[in-house]
């Protein structure tokens, strides 16, 4: 993360995210924890007993809010407009697919801002950012190529950015997530697998 974003990033509160981020994982255990999850009760069924992964959770690993209002939003938007605004650069029509943005073009194009750029060009960086954390490390999906736009509408505002339930939907999320795992016909997971891990180290050992 450039030094001249991260003020607006701990403003927005993913600066916890951004540090997560950054930890191995290990698969294998992921795996066997995949395997006892219970999709009728969103717990993992373990020789201690049954646990999960709570709210309280999201909140002290991530430093995400879990209450004030819900991560709500449309698809029908024109996305080069918004990316406009809220960017300062239209994506080329080949980088959008349906209401995804390529998560490669977006590192590329947004990987360090000039020197002497204004406070309206660092936070059109400070959003491609936190954009790129919110599709890769908490709602990633399986492919790992596109990153979805409708999150993009909430970080119009730095001030309000925090004051979102960020958690609850992380969360919402990886249950979902985990309950896909959990089908016979699975052989991949995706989502805030970070949270998982990080998890897993604090409370199961």
């Amino acid at each position: 993360m450039d030094p001249c974003i991260r003020r607006y990033v701990m403003q927005s509160r993913f600066y916890g995210v951004y540090r997560v981020k950054h930890i191995s994982l290990d698969w294998s255990l992921i795996t066997s924890l995949v395997e006892r999850w219970q999709p009728e009760t969103h717990t993992f069924h373990l020789p201690i007993g049954d646990m999960t992964v709570t709210l309280q959770d999201v909140a002290m690993i991530l430093g995400l809010r879990i209450h004030e209002p819900p991560i709500t939003g449309t698809c029908d938007i024109d996305w080069s407009l918004l990316c406009s605004e809220l960017l300062g650069v239209v994506p080329p029509p080949s980088q959008i697919r349906g209401s995804s943005i390529s998560a490669r073009w977006l590192c590329e194009q947004f990987s360090y801002p000039p020197a002497g750029v204004d406070d309206v060009i660092l936070q059109c960086y400070a959003r491609a950012f936190i954009l790129a954390l919110l599709g890769g490390a908490l709602f990633a999906n399986k492919t790992g190529t596109h990153v979805q736009l409708c999150y993009l509408p909430l970080l119009r505002n730095f001030t309000e950015i925090s004051h979102y339930s960020w958690g609850s939907a992380v969360l919402a999320y990886l249950y979902r997530e985990l309950c896909r795992a959990s089908l016979d016909s699975a052989t991949e997971i995706s989502g805030p697998i970070t949270l998982f891990q990080v998890f897993r180290h604090n409370y199961l050992f």
